[in-house]
């Protein structure tokens, strides 16, 4: 069978074909790759699901054209945003960015309302400045009436789905994510629709990952001149279909680092962690295939390598990222360190900057703005201490010691930085597939379609699928130092 594998980022867009193969390999070929259309809509910055869908589209009919039928197609995204459907007039709106402010403040106004311990109880889902909690109320104030009548919300990747079936429902993996949403229960919490005034009207029904939610609609397949195509759900949050992509033993205890512009240090559990304890460490507990659960640690990353990049560009310095990672490997270790997650990082006009006033603040040796392999050093030393302080949280809370730490996405393929993970966390370290998230959506379409059976065989599938890489912790008496004098300095426990 051939899956259409649809994989949206926040800044763009790929498309893949796969196909299982007889040696139980998912071959993957990346077919199509479009930067995120968006447009100012009514002084907003919202994401048109239309132009993907037109995208989508396109893709099939050139299939159809060189002679390929797909049989399943999948979408994955981002979470969060979403679209308001009205099943009387058929009307959709175009999902608001969550980069945009109409958020700001909204954190405060809901803990007016009920503070966010309070809230996790109920959710398991940490405190979000751009929750689709605090964006679901700011679409109430400015459309007062905007959620009455028959109205449905559906995500990013689920609205895409209904497009292309008429068949509504929501995925587990992005609902649990909403602050909406109980993952104990495995169910909407009503109550939280009721204390902030939701009508509980717009909740869709909810979907697990793997399930086949209908066929694409008979007009499209006219249009396009294809024979049948179901549209299976994945996991929609990336995140949770990047996990089904991770190789791992069963024999073994592990944690995976999803990265990208944020890493997130992931564990599967098969229930919700301890509340109260993960609330103290501000985890996210949300829904994952085979009814488990992905227990998280928000961690940002590439994006302060990805700003910085942005403002060298800007001085003449054009450097790849390889070439960015070759010059970290030979800049002066331990030079200094930052805090990932100072606020000043967030959003600053000038990345290299902000961080040479951060070292400078804090009393650390402060590199020139154009010693540029130092810098990166920097960076990827404090995500290695970032990350090794998330796992340390997530073997807390749950209550035991990992054997090894899977590295999956994008900067899986940075080689320094895997062996900086290796050295600080003291285990071994393997890469899975850089493009985590389309290779996880495939598998779980394949499960859907009946081709793999269980989560076991799924993750052999991926391990046949993927060549990978071991680092062996090297240095991890010297980094356990310098990790504690990082934690010292940089960081407010």
């Amino acid at each position: 069978m051939r899956y259409l594998v649809i994989d949206l980022g926040s800044s763009s867009g790929k498309i893949y074909l796969a196909r299982y193969s007889e040696g139980r390999k998912m071959e993957m070929e990346e077919i199509d790759h479009f930067l995120m259309n968006r447009s100012q809509i009514q002084g907003h910055v919202a994401t048109n699901v239309f132009y993907i869908y037109d995208r989508i589209l396109g893709v099939l009919k050139q299939l159809v054209r060189k002679g390929i039928q797909v049989q399943a197609m999948g979408i994955d995204s981002w979470c969060s945003d979403f679209s308001i459907v009205d099943m009387d007039s058929g009307a959709i709106t175009l999902p608001v960015f969550y980069r945009d402010p109409w958020t700001d403040g909204y954190e405060e106004k809901i803990e007016k309302i009920l503070d966010y311990e309070s809230i996790y109880q109920l959710t398991s889902q940490r405190k979000i400045s751009n929750s689709t909690l605090c964006q679901l109320l700011a679409y109430k104030e400015e459309y007062p009436r905007g959620l009455k009548g028959n109205k449905k919300i559906l995500f990013l990747g689920d609205v895409l789905m209904y497009l292309f079936t008429g068949n509504l429902c929501s995925e587990v993996s992005v609902a649990s994510y909403s602050q909406l949403y109980s993952t104990r229960k495995e169910a909407w919490e009503d109550r939280m629709f009721q204390i902030f005034d939701i009508p509980k009207g717009i909740q869709p029904p909810v979907a697990r990952p793997g399930t086949v939610l209908g066929s694409v609609r008979g007009t499209l397949l006219k249009a396009i001149g294809a024979e049948d195509i179901k549209v299976v759900a994945p996991a929609v949050h990336d995140t949770a279909s990047a996990a089904m992509a991770v190789a791992a033993r069963e024999e073994e205890n592990w944690a995976f680092l999803a990265t990208g512009s944020w890493f997130l240090m992931s564990m599967e559990t098969e229930q919700v962690a301890d509340l109260d304890q993960s609330f103290r460490y501000q985890l996210s507990n949300t829904g994952l295939a085979f009814g488990k659960v992905l227990l998280k640690k928000n961690i940002t990353a590439m994006w302060l390598v990805q700003e910085c990049k942005r403002q060298w560009d800007g001085m003449g310095y054009n450097f790849s990222y390889p070439e960015l990672a070759e010059l970290a490997e030979h800049a002066e270790e331990f030079y200094a360190a930052i805090d990932t997650e100072y606020e000043g990082f967030n959003h600053p006009e000038d990345m290299v900057e902000e961080i040479r006033k951060f070292l400078n603040k804090t009393g650390q040796k402060v590199p020139k703005a154009e010693e540029i392999g130092q810098i990166v050093r920097i960076i990827y030393e404090s995500i290695a201490f970032q990350s090794c302080r998330a796992l340390k949280m997530l073997e807390d809370t749950r209550g035991q010691k990992m054997d090894v730490l899977y590295v999956i996405g994008g900067a899986s393929r940075i080689r320094l930085l895997n062996q900086f993970l290796a050295d600080v966390t003291g285990l071994p370290v393997r890469t899975g597939p850089s493009e985590a998230s389309a290779m996880g959506n495939a598998l779980l379409q394949a499960y859907g379609m009946g081709q793999i059976g269980s989560e076991e065989e799924m993750r052999k599938v991926a391990g046949n699928s993927w060549e990978e890489e071991e680092y062996l912790p090297k240095e991890h008496g010297k980094w356990l130092q310098q990790y504690q004098k990082y934690r010292g300095s940089c960081i407010r426990d």
